[in-house]
């Protein structure tokens, strides 16, 4: 690895962008493939400043560490496709892939890169895009997890989570149940009562005895319209990491089951919140 690596983003959607726009502040070069991706990622590595060398043979020939930021489902893709790359050439960048990952996925990524002689750090980041650099902070883990901190560890907050690979999924999993579980409840809370006609009582009271649990769900609650299909999958892979050890899963089920239920009323579609009152009024749609 040089003293000044090339970092290839894979690929630059509002996490991806707002980590190269932190990289790029702090003198790395940043690259990314823009072939075939949308007019959005496309404008976003526009905007941000990210070198675009248009085909991931080129990042796989020229990029010193890669991060993958794409979804849980598409990771394993992602992976397999520059990690084929890399086998035409004689580069081994580092991989790391920072999506919230099942530790199944993460494994399996990680058998992925040893057939290729690549290092792999497996990753989470816990925050929103917009908590980049300063308040979110990136768990890492897996035997190769030191070249991240070493590499990043004045810019970015890093949480070491071990040795084992799938730790850093698990650990984003589990943190998530508690923040999500929460919303849930609340969710199914006024899908009650809306159907009792006192939502707006309730809420209120709910308010007045529960200052500071509002004040976490004004942070999470108005960002479900945008992210609910991408909370189910990671209360699914929750459920189906906790039953494979044979753990209680009955809030990590019911949380995915809920959030199914408000997806399909459609209450949500095309909906941005100002807050988390009126977030939850939209529950009066429900019939």
């Amino acid at each position: 690895m040089t003293a000044q690596p090339v970092i290839a983003i894979l690929f630059p959607g509002d996490m991806g962008t707002q980590i190269a726009r932190t990289l790029i502040k702090n003198k790395y070069t940043v690259i990314t493939a823009g072939e075939g991706r949308s007019q959005v990622t496309l404008q976003n590595i526009k905007d941000s400043g990210i070198h675009d060398v248009n085909t991931l043979q080129n990042i796989a020939e020229q990029a010193d560490i890669i991060i993958s930021l794409a979804n849980p489902e598409a990771s394993p893709k992602v992976a397999e496709n520059i990690i084929g790359h890399l086998k035409n050439t004689d580069n081994r960048p580092v991989f790391i892939d920072l999506n919230s990952n099942t530790p199944q996925i993460a494994l399996s990524i990680e058998k992925m890169c040893s057939t290729g002689n690549i290092r792999f750090v497996n990753g989470a980041v816990m925050g929103a895009s917009k908590d980049v650099p300063d308040q979110a902070t990136f768990v890492v883990s897996g035997i190769w997890r030191n070249l991240f901190a070493e590499q990043f560890g004045g810019i970015f907050k890093i949480k070491d989570a071990g040795e084992k690979t799938e730790a850093a999924s698990a650990y984003k999993l589990l943190f998530s149940m508690v923040n999500k579980g929460m919303n849930a409840l609340f969710f199914e809370t006024m899908i009650a009562a809306s159907h009792y006609g006192i939502l707006d009582e309730l809420n209120e009271s709910l308010q007045a005895f529960l200052p500071g649990t509002y004040q976490d769900l004004i942070k999470t609650t108005p960002t479900y319209p945008q992210h609910i299909s991408r909370r189910i999958d990671e209360m699914k892979g929750l459920t189906d990491m906790l039953r494979s050890e044979g753990l209680p899963n009955t809030i990590a089920a019911g949380t995915a089951e809920t959030f199914e239920r408000v997806d399909e009323s459609g209450i949500f579609k095309n909906e941005k919140f100002d807050g988390v009152t009126e977030a939850f009024r939209s529950f009066k749609k429900l019939k």
